[in-house]
């Protein structure tokens, strides 16, 4: 039975759902001077199309989608939604009612104190009986996988804990249309795929789905994609129009999707696989169907043995934290963890969203102390209360989950210098903003005296590492430090930390992403209900029977490789990366073995 019926917001005679015409809008800085955001963009949207729109950081993705939300009104040119002007106010209330948008930033849209209280305010607003509200209100954070976080504080939620809570606040007014403004950046593998199957059965029943993502494997399954580069409409089409030209591509900083460049790769060996997959259950299905290997072999569960720790150079021990602890409210985050750490080593931290990342790594640096347990770092002992926190936050640099909440100048190059003042550094500090802008992938000219409000969400990541790179701690703390960036950016940034962590530093990743696991450490943590679950490498963790049940998945490289030992190839099981993988299938052909015997 459909979730409800969406129809009633949009007339079965209206032929347009959304319609742009020559908008352009620009941002003005304090300064004067004007950032234009969107350019001359046109383009129509019919009900019950699913669009992706896709760009670079600061290309006008998240300006467009506000624009057509009637958050922002045009510069010039018009948007119509149901046959609304998003200028005429007399008509915004129907505007809202029929667009629902989760921003990017979803701590936004939080207006109540409690979760419940939050999802029931917009259909408060429309004076609805109490029966009505308590219906929608349980049905939208049902179908957001909230429910059970109905009578939490939203102050005390995770920021993927919070992004469901916004989009059930929108699923409670059962608007027409659905935009989703990087809504799954920090959801955990298994919370995104099921908000991704969400997003499939509301087109099914009728939605109009506008998504905005960096993922491009994501937008595969849309009808159309926008592609947008400094503020322009450059592309529009289908995912394989969008795709085909990976040249044209490059020059509005996109990739393929890892879906198209593992199938690009895979048909250099087995060129009876297709050139196009939508899905990767059927880019799986066909390797399912080619020839076996004539060497045969079994998959052997080998598992990668580290050797012990010569240095216990970071250390839990027994560490239980509460939220609220003695209260009503009381909220347990984190449960006897025990673990350690050898200086310049590295390790990742993975778990379902709000499994307690955050919190621990918010420990390592002094802003949160121990309320039971034991935590060391070097020689700083934070269970004590004498301990030097200036001193160890020289040394220990903790990048956010959400960037905005560790700003605290107006403008980029000022902001970067923060930590550095505060922290006591006398040299020339220019020069050394300007290294960390350019370590990042921010042009110092043209950033370093932008207002931080002005910044994508990308943009503003980035700032908050260089701001780190600067003061140039011996620890880093990464909280989903890759989060919103697009793809190429995304992987200049993990080139950068691998080159970081080569320097000799120690660092604890937080993600989401299990390829970016893959692509930087070799050991990972798992956290389940702020407990250890497992430690060891990241090869014996995808061997774990309870994956799925920590909400995590098996990469798409990992899964191929899988899929070609059952047919016979003998890929090693430590070979975790696509790279090692492709490399393994290239040496093997080299040595006269056909792939398709």
């Amino acid at each position: 039975m459909p979730f409800f019926n969406v129809r009633m917001g949009c007339s079965k005679q209206m032929k347009k759902m959304i319609e742009l015409n020559h908008v352009q809008y620009s941002y003005i800085l304090p300064s004067g001077e004007r950032i234009q955001a969107v350019r001359d963009i046109s383009f129509t949207i019919q009900p019950g199309e699913h669009i992706a729109i896709i760009g670079a950081n600061g290309s006008g993705k998240t300006t467009l989608v506000q624009l057509i939300n009637g958050l922002i009104t045009p510069d010039s040119g018009w948007v119509l939604v149901d046959g609304y002007f998003t200028s005429d106010r007399n008509h915004h209330a129907d505007i809202f009612s029929k667009i629902g948008l989760v921003f990017q930033n979803p701590r936004d849209q939080i207006v109540a104190s409690l979760v419940e209280e939050d999802t029931a305010f917009g259909p408060e607003n429309l004076c609805l009986s109490h029966s009505e509200i308590r219906e929608r209100v349980a049905a939208s954070l049902t179908m957001s996988g909230a429910l059970h976080l109905k009578e939490r504080q939203t102050y005390l939620l995770s920021a993927g804990e919070t992004q469901r809570v916004a989009l059930a606040g929108v699923l409670a007014m059962r608007p027409a249309c659905l935009i989703f403004d990087e809504t799954t950046a920090m959801l955990d593998p298994q919370s995104r795929k099921e908000l991704l199957d969400v997003m499939t059965t509301f087109h099914k029943q009728g939605f109009t789905i506008i998504h905005v993502t960096h993922d491009l494997d994501e937008v595969l399954t849309a009808d159309r994609i926008l592609v947008l580069h400094a503020g322009q409409l450059v592309l529009d089409g289908s995912p394989y129009e969008v795709f085909k030209d990976e040249k044209a591509l490059r020059e509005y900083s996109l990739i393929l999707p890892d879906l198209l460049k593992f199938t690009q790769d895979l048909r250099s060996y087995f060129p009876d696989l297709a050139d196009f997959y939508r899905s990767e259950e059927a880019l799986l299905t066909d390797l399912g169907k080619i020839p076996r290997s004539g060497v045969g072999g079994e998959r052997t569960n080998k598992m990668i043995q580290q050797n012990d720790l010569e240095e216990d150079f970071i250390h839990f021990n027994h560490l239980s934290h509460t939220y609220m602890a003695g209260t009503p409210l009381a909220q347990p985050t984190l449960q006897d963890i025990t673990f350690s750490l050898a200086k310049a080593e590295s390790v990742g931290l993975v778990g379902h969203t709000g499994s307690g990342k955050s919190t621990l790594l918010q420990h390592l640096n002094g802003l949160i102390r121990p309320q039971q347990g034991m935590v060391r770092i070097g020689e700083f002992d934070l269970s004590r209360a004498d301990v030097d926190v200036k001193t160890l936050r020289q040394q220990v640099g903790l990048v956010f989950q959400l960037p905005e909440a560790q700003f605290f100048e107006m403008y980029v190059g000022d902001e970067i210098a923060y930590a550095a003042r505060t922290l006591g550094y006398t040299g020339k500090l220019r020069d050394l903003v300007q290294i960390a802008m350019q370590a990042v992938g921010l042009d110092f000219e043209q950033f370093v005296d932008r207002p931080l409000f002005s910044l994508s969400g990308g943009q503003k990541r980035r700032v908050a590492l260089a701001s780190y790179l600067v003061v140039q701690p011996q620890v880093l703390l990464l909280d989903e430090p890759f989060a919103g960036l697009d793809p190429l950016i995304h992987q200049e940034m993990i080139q950068l930390v691998n080159r970081l962590k080569e320097e000799g530093k120690t660092l604890i990743l937080s993600t989401h992403t299990m390829r970016d696991l893959l692509q930087i450490v070799q050991k990972a943590i798992v956290l389940h209900s702020g407990k250890i679950v497992s430690q060891g490498t990241t090869v014996d963790l995808f061997f774990q029977p309870d994956l799925h049940d920590w909400g995590l998945e098996i990469p798409l490289e990992l899964r191929i490789a899988e899929a070609l030992r059952k047919k016979g190839w003998e890929i090693p099981v430590e070979m975790v990366r696509w790279d090692s993988i492709v490399g393994w299938l290239r040496t093997r052909m080299a040595g006269g073995v056909d792939a398709r015997f």
